[in-house]
């Protein structure tokens, strides 16, 4: 049986997790005028919370103009890359998403509550304790020591490194990979923080009260406050900490197999701080691993949509 055969046969769960797929295939992935599918996920994100802020708010509330403009860039941006696809026009409509991701991030903040939407922790709890008895975050208070809790937030921020590296490296190197690896990194953001405004939660740590409380020797004292007050309150369910972390990872594994050795345990050190730190619940991190596999698997079939194409 020939190697493509071989490939043809398997499921789309396994591609997803084992396939190596060759620079080649991302080149000339789209024709003219075509949206990439994560400008249409998180566009479509984009669209909604605007439609949703001026109903509920107002079109002229800063909100909706926050998510109204956003919107608007990405149109202004994709279709000035359009016009002339030069590698330069290529990466900057690329980076867009990384920016409009923060400005909208912080924006949630304020807009969700705003709106007066609820906040699921009771129910995400339950399922914890469904699941495992307790959340993690309430069964670790037994064993935590503070050179633990300060190994576990190095992992914690090593999050912060990966984001920015991984995609960084691609961007500079191989822009064809970079579009790839923006194409599924962007797909979770959009579906994770669309899940944000139906579902918004915020954490073990500020729902819940703990008997004790986080100590660490150096990095808990120094860091803990900052990135509790990082959080925009309503960002937990799906953990992209998780999800973002693993879709990089298993990009790596494609593509840059070295640098997957390299991250492998300082990502399993971050996926563990996120339950045990108090910033998410388990089911958090369930999430996180399904929209991640959507990610890979829309990352995947980007390319071989390319390499089919004539």
């Amino acid at each position: 049986m020939t190697s493509s055969s071989k490939t043809e046969e398997r499921t789309s769960t396994e591609l997803v997790l084992t396939e190596e797929i060759p620079a080649s295939a991302v080149q000339g992935a789209t024709s003219a005028g075509n949206l990439l599918p994560h400008e249409i996920a998180f566009g479509f994100f984009l669209m909604i919370t605007w439609l949703r802020l001026a109903i509920g708010l107002g079109p002229a509330n800063v909100f909706s103009l926050v998510f109204f403009a956003s919107l608007l860039g990405a149109f202004a941006v994709w279709q000035w890359a359009e016009q002339n696809p030069t590698p330069l026009r290529w990466r900057l409509r690329l980076l867009y998403y990384p920016v409009v991701m923060g400005i909208t991030f912080y924006a949630l903040g304020g807009a969700i509550p705003a709106l007066g939407l609820p906040k699921v922790d009771v129910p995400l709890l339950n399922l914890d304790r469904a699941l495992l008895g307790e959340t993690p975050a309430v069964s670790y208070q037994a064993w935590s020591q503070p050179w633990l809790n300060d190994t576990l937030m190095l992992g914690y921020l090593f999050f912060f490194v990966h984001l920015v590296a991984v995609p960084g490296v691609y961007c500079v190197q191989d822009l064809a990979r970079f579009r790839q690896c923006i194409v599924g990194l962007f797909t979770v953001y959009g579906i994770g923080f669309l899940s944000y405004t139906l579902l918004p939660a915020g954490g073990p740590h500020r729902w819940m009260e703990f008997q004790v409380p986080l100590h660490g020797p150096l990095v808990i004292p120094a860091t803990l406050a900052m990135v509790n007050s990082g959080s925009n309150g309503v960002d937990v369910f799906p953990s992209l900490h998780f999800a973002v972390s693993f879709y990089l990872l298993i990009f790596d594994w494609w593509h840059a197999r070295s640098r997957f050795w390299i991250c492998l345990v300082p990502c399993i050190a971050l996926w563990c701080s996120t339950v045990l730190l108090r910033f998410h619940y388990f089911v958090d991190l369930i999430g996180g691993l399904a929209v991640a596999l959507i990610g890979l698997w829309i990352a995947a079939r980007f390319a071989r949509r390319a390499t089919a194409a004539p």
